[in-house]
């Protein structure tokens, strides 16, 4: 699934949907719209752009439906970040890949020494690939 490029509503739905679980959209409007001066409607034709565009899933409940993600915030993230890595060739996917190391740097060390776990792994993974094709 690639992901869709998402207006700032549409974000913040998201994201008060990963901190809250499954809700109808009233109960997102109660919160989310009201503090940001926004309408039910509004919210109820933003909830449906993202279950359009595979974002969320819903169950009728009653009279309505309630939604939740299809996907964990984990998940999102990193096909996010993989769409934008397939987007690029050469020299930008280079760049791009520098600047991700270091904002890793920055932000935590520590995670410096999983990135680099999961580069040896990616690379074992690719050596027996090759070698189960010969």
């Amino acid at each position: 699934m690639e992901i869709p490029v998402l207006g700032e509503l549409e974000t913040a739905v998201l994201e008060w949907l990963w901190e809250h679980g499954t809700a109808e959209t009233r109960d997102i409007q109660r919160t989310l719209g009201e503090a940001r001066g926004i309408t039910l409607s509004t919210i109820q034709s933003t909830v449906e752009r993202l279950h359009r565009k595979q974002l969320l899933m819903r169950e009728r409940f009653g009279h309505a439906y309630r939604y939740a993600p299809a996907l964990t915030r984990a998940e999102f993230r990193a096909k996010s970040i993989a769409g934008l890595a397939g987007d690029l060739e050469g020299a930008d996917a280079a760049g791009v890949l520098a600047a991700f190391v270091d904002i890793v740097a920055r932000t935590d060390r520590s995670k410096l020494d999983e990135l680099a776990s999961l580069v040896e792994a990616a690379r074992a993974r690719q050596v027996k690939t090759r070698r189960g094709r010969a």
